[in-house]
This record gives structure tokens, sequence and C-alpha cells, in this order.
């Protein structure tokens, strides 16, 4: 082999392992095995099942007003929780806002009154 030669060599034996490794990823990110969604960072072992977040939004309907009420841009749902063996059988409520204030008033609303379920407070 020349000496001339091995430099190039390298290169193209680089260039054929990075071109290999971004194939790959791209099969994985296509076929969904790698997500780059951000996941809900909820603790899946401190969750109540989704009937009890469903429960406590028609019980505790006077609350999730005056969340609601805080502020034009202030959303209330409950979620089924993305957690691993779960089956959508936990879930939480998810509380969005679109500002500072709103998320003060919630913040206020929440401490005083109990919904009993995990809550997580959203940024739009």
């Amino acid at each position: 082999m020349n000496v001339a030669l091995r430099p190039r060599r390298i290169v193209v034996i680089v260039l054929i392992a990075f071109l290999a490794g971004a194939l790959i990823a791209a099969v994985l990110v296509v076929t969904g095995a790698i997500t780059f969604h951000r996941a809900d960072s909820v603790p899946c072992n401190g969750l109540t099942s989704y009937e009890q977040v469903q429960t406590a939004v028609r019980d505790k309907a006077d609350t999730i007003g005056r969340i609601k009420d805080s502020g034009s841009g202030v959303t209330v749902e409950p979620v089924k929780a993305d957690c691993p063996s779960a089956n959508g059988r936990l879930g939480y409520l998810r509380v969005t806002y679109a500002n500072d204030g709103e998320r003060d008033a919630i913040r206020k609303i929440l401490g005083s009154g109990e919904l009993g379920v995990f809550v997580v407070l959203d940024r739009r």
C-alpha cells in the first residue's frame, strides 16, 4: 500500500462510518423508536387513575372554573399519562396558561384548594 493513499483511505472509511450511523439514526427516528418530542415529565408512581382525574374535574367544578377564569389563555384538561405498563389507566390534570400573571393566579388557586390529583402547569 502506498503511504500517500493511507490518509485518503482513512477519510473514506470515516465517511462511510458516519453515513452508516446517520442512516441508522434516520431509520430509528422514522420508525418512532427514537422521538424528539418532550415527554410528559410526570412521576408515574404518584399519579391517580384517569377516572379519578375526570371525577375531580366534575366534583371540583368550582375550583376548575376559578382556574379557567384566571385568564383568557387558561385551559384545563384531563390527560391520560404516557406511563409504561399503565395502558392509559393513569392520569393527571394539565393546566396551560399564556403569561406569568395567569400562572401566579393559578398557583394561588391551587394552593388554597386541593383537587386530589396531580396537576401540571404548562406555558403555551
